[in-house]
């Protein structure tokens, strides 16, 4: 057992504890004599366990979501205030892990060979502590731990943009990521020193607390600024967006389809996080406006990147691209609704902007999953990721060109696949909350869209296709492709589940100096003591 943490605080960690172990093992097994020649004979080693300790992060993850097996139930704080593990945290990290199972398969049917055994450990080992910084991102409630887990999320993936020694393009992708992302984590950190400069603390419950009784002060404009310049980085959000068409291009493709969501997840996880403990500390009409502020910044800033990412994914040639910018305005959407939060937050209830953004977490997901999926298998048969190789795929192979044009036209928002619920979604919170213009900004946004989403379909229908040989597709790929179109259309058809899930684990909890888990109080109901701003100041007493 770690020094100074109980079982209860490990129980509570598991899932990150599974990746850990695996991390730690897939480094040191293929350096011992006894398991050397099993380890260099083939990746099959490695990759069963990646699979393996994934799988155990998800069980543990859901237990814990569920409160079986024994496990401690989640809301509590550990690592002494550091870390919240709650319903929101817990779901966000059961996408990511699930994501990341999926995405080790497309890795293993796809570009596996391209990867040398002897570079095999490092592979895995960055795959899974990338996804280990994202999900510690999603927990995070003191500022410390935040900017750990963002560069704990970011150092993996600098490496692993880079990974591919084949092509100058991958070192050049990964040099642009680096040089962007030091800029990036150097005005966070700087903006991080100003506001413990400013309040004496690093906590994010303390910050708000005090935000909300002194109101404006230069230093949480600094901090708050350096704070959503971290973020940005991972959202790629406009003017920090940069780094994410090059890197897309020129990374292997599971590393795009990892960077396109898992990054995104984590960093969208930890907005809501920080927009939702600002607004729901703030008490006074002065602080309520300060945060309206904050708020309709950040809708612009969403605003912005969703337009950059639509209007420059026009001219696109290279699928990877194409799909980069996508993924730039699609981050767009989910910051102009995380810019509600501050104005909407005023209890403990979760608010149906958290349960609308955790929706579409997963929907986004499956399409881009989906969408990214069927790219590798054409860039593969054709060893180019030019949009012309799709041309007459519906004669080559059907099931990859209708699977391509459901996520792309899902990806769009078209009505019975998920990608339409979630953005009504959006657009019924953004009205809900007043804000008529950013209703209007995602409007304009989906219709620019649609070019670009239906020039694939186009070539794929009706450009004669320079080869008449049918694509082959691994029985994997069928597996990965089918799960992404089952989740397209169950959350599109039958969006109820989904819904409902979303709606009871996007609980957010707001801790400070409360007990840890061992010692947890329960409710008459048997729901954990959730810390609102009464019982927060009645701890302090």
């Amino acid at each position: 057992m770690p020094v100074g943490m109980s079982w209860s605080e490990v129980l509570t960690l598991l899932p990150e504890l599974c990746l850990l172990v695996a991390i730690c093992v897939a480094l040191i097994a293929p350096v011992l004599p006894p398991l050397r020649a099993m380890f260099r004979a083939s990746h099959a080693p490695l990759t069963a366990l990646a699979i393996i300790a994934l799988l155990a992060a998800i069980i543990s993850a859901v237990a814990l979501l569920t409160g079986s097996a024994g496990l401690t139930l989640p809301d509590h704080s550990v690592l002494g205030g550091m870390v919240v593990v709650d319903h929101f945290a817990l779901s966000v990290k059961i996408i990511i892990y699930i994501f990341t199972l999926l995405v080790i398969v497309l890795w293993s049917s796809v570009t596996r060979s391209q990867v040398r055994l002897t570079d095999g450990p490092d592979y895995l080992s960055l795959v899974l502590s990338g996804a280990l910084g994202m999900s510690l991102m999603a927990s995070a409630t003191n500022f410390l731990m935040v900017f750990l887990a963002i560069e704990a999320a970011s150092f993996p993936s600098y490496a692993l943009a880079g990974f591919n020694k084949q092509t100058y393009r991958s070192s050049e992708a990964s040099l642009k990521y680096v040089l962007i992302g030091a800029v990036a984590s150097a005005l966070m950190l700087y903006g991080l020193s100003m506001l413990y400069g400013y309040y004496g603390t690093l906590d994010l419950v303390a910050v708000a607390q005090r935000v909300a009784a002194e109101g404006m002060s230069v230093g949480l404009l600094m901090g708050v600024f350096g704070l959503l310049i971290g973020i940005g980085f991972k959202l790629s959000a406009v003017p920090i967006h940069f780094w994410c068409p090059d890197v897309f291009e020129g990374a292997s493709i599971e590393i795009t389809t990892f960077l396109s969501v898992a990054s995104k997840a984590g960093a969208i996880a930890l907005l809501v996080r920080i927009m939702m403990t600002l607004g729901h500390f703030s008490s006074g009409e002065h602080a309520r406006q300060i945060l309206l502020g904050i708020g309709t910044f950040v809708g612009l800033v969403g605003v912005v990147t969703a337009t950059w990412g639509n209007l420059a994914a026009y001219f696109q040639t290279n699928v990877k691209r194409l799909l980069a910018y996508s993924s730039i305005a699609h981050a767009g959407y989910m910051i102009m609704l995380a810019g509600l939060l501050t104005a909407s937050m005023n209890n403990m209830q979760p608010t149906e902007v958290a349960y609308a953004l955790l929706f579409y977490l997963i929907v986004y997901a499956f399409m881009n999953l989906g969408a990214f999926a069927v790219a590798s298998v054409v860039a593969k048969e054709s060893s180019s990721e030019s949009l012309d190789e799709f041309a007459g795929l519906g004669q080559r192979n059907i099931f990859l060109a209708v699977a391509m044009g459901c996520f792309l036209l899902s990806l769009f928002g078209m009505p019975l696949t998920g990608g339409f619920w979630g953005k009504v979604r959006f657009g019924f919170q953004m009205w809900n909350e007043g804000m008529w213009w950013l209703v209007v900004a995602l409007i304009i946004n989906t219709v620019f869209s649609l070019y670009f989403y239906l020039k694939p379909i186009i070539i794929m229908v009706w450009k004669q296709p320079t080869s008449s040989r049918v694509l082959s597709v691994a029985p994997a790929m069928y597996g990965v492709i089918g799960i992404a179109l089952l989740g397209v259309f169950a959350t599109g058809i039958l969006p109820d589940p989904a819904t409902a899930w979303a709606k009871n684990n996007s609980r957010m909890v707001f801790m400070m100096d409360l007990p840890p888990v061992d010692a947890q109080a329960t409710l008459p109901s048997g729901d954990p003591v959730i810390a609102s701003k009464e019982n927060v100041a009645e701890a302090g007493q």
